[in-house]
């Protein structure tokens, strides 16, 4: 669908999706592509810090890094797709 939408007198140019304040919003209103985006943004966070989860560290303290800096990430986004919603 074409929204025609004018600035001062000149059409603005219409995208198929394009970043807002961290979210991916795309023109079909599908959130497929951002969770993808969000999950591999997760991704390499933990392979940023691979040598924390390689290292003789308490399995207990890589649990709570995990979830502190993956599933953290995750769950931001998925909450921004609710409140956008």
């Amino acid at each position: 669908m074409n929204i025609y939408m004018y600035i001062d007198g000149q059409q603005t140019e219409q995208v198929r999706e394009f970043q807002y304040l961290g979210s991916l919003i795309s023109d079909d209103g599908y959130c497929e592509k951002e969770i993808a985006n969000r999950l591999g943004m997760a991704k390499k966070v933990f392979q940023d810090k691979r040598k924390l989860f390689t290292g003789k560290m308490n399995l207990e303290l890589k649990k709570r890094i995990v979830k502190c800096l993956v599933c953290s990430n995750v769950r931001s986004g998925i909450m921004d797709f609710k409140r956008s919603r």
